[in-house]
């Protein structure tokens, strides 16, 4: 995150009664309650704005007409920062909004991206979805995609296995039978001005611990 941005980030992860904080290295448990606006800031970091778009370049280098998932967090902002990255980009994009798309239209969008292109009209729709992680339930998307961007991770408070289930769940939709291609993950990691490990990385080793994903995975038996 840039300077102003890691400012901002440790005084709303400061103790209201310690007046600041110098540390960027600190979990979402110490910081209770103050985690929601920390999380806030790095969520909306323009350099995870950068990291998205130069994620799908560098997939689109490679892969040209592949599809792209792109999962984000609605809690803290995350999605609507990943939306507005990607309208800010010169990367034509689908996301599904209840209040504006009918269930119809929604079906339509995701259908897009549920099979493979099989006319010139399917080749010239975007390449990249944008869904947020509620969003991920019951899609089959394994057919037509195999790239999958974790714009940030889920947290949504103290019980590490059910997150980590959430994220699970998403990365389902493409890594599940029928799928025929490596799939390929990447997670945007923000950290403080000068590299400092941040929230990212506690939720992240927190998410991927063996044990909690172990609980996370026994879910879907």
């Amino acid at each position: 995150m840039s300077e102003s941005e890691g400012a901002k980030f440790l005084e709303t992860a400061a103790d209201e009664d310690c007046g600041g904080s110098s540390n960027f290295t600190i979990s979402p448990l110490t910081l209770g309650e103050r985690a929601t606006p920390a999380l806030t800031v790095t969520a909306s970091s323009k350099s995870r704005h950068l990291a998205l778009i130069d994620t799908i370049d560098s997939i689109q280098e490679k892969e040209p007409a592949t599809k792209i998932i792109v999962f984000a967090n609605s809690f803290y902002g995350g999605y609507d920062s990943a939306r507005s990255a990607l309208k800010s980009s010169k990367h034509e994009f689908c996301h599904v909004d209840n209040d504006i798309h009918s269930v119809d239209e929604q079906n339509n969008i995701i259908s897009w991206f549920r099979h493979k292109d099989a006319t010139d009209e399917d080749r010239a729709r975007p390449r990249v979805l944008l869904l947020s992680f509620e969003q991920a339930a019951g899609h089959n998307l394994q057919e037509a995609c195999h790239n999958v961007i974790m714009y940030d991770t889920y947290y949504s408070g103290s019980d590490a296995v059910a997150d980590a289930s959430v994220e699970e769940q998403a990365l389902g939709r493409v890594m599940r039978q029928g799928q025929h291609y490596d799939v390929t993950v990447t997670r945007l990691v923000v950290r403080g001005p000068k590299g400092e490990k941040c929230l990212d990385d506690a939720v992240i080793e927190r998410n991927l611990d063996e044990d909690v994903l172990r609980a996370a995975t026994s879910n879907f038996d």
